[in-house]
């Protein structure tokens, strides 16, 4: 006899959003579309030029096509954290 047993909600792991690196931080559902808010779990403050931590300078969005809800297309909108290199002045995200 089986003996299921339930794990709490968790829109991430629904939407196999942890595979992609990204954590589910709100939804926006329409008749005609879902989105999804997602963060970046993995950040990479590291400058790639000179090895230096960099600082936190803004986050910017980046819209992009996720597999369908149903019948409703639905889109990541993907927060992206951009840092800057105090000692070569390199920006990155």
């Amino acid at each position: 006899m089986h003996h299921p047993t339930f794990a709490t909600p968790n829109l991430t792991t629904f939407c196999r959003l942890d595979e992609l690196g990204l954590q589910a931080v709100g939804q926006l559902l329409e008749p005609d579309r879902a989105v999804l808010e997602c963060r970046v779990l993995d950040d990479d403050p590291w400058c790639r030029k000179c090895g230096a931590e960099g600082v936190p300078r803004d986050t910017v969005t980046r819209p992009l096509a996720h597999e369908p809800f149903g019948h409703r297309p639905t889109t990541l909108l993907v927060r992206v954290r951009r840092y800057r290199c105090a000692q070569c002045r390199r920006t990155w995200r």
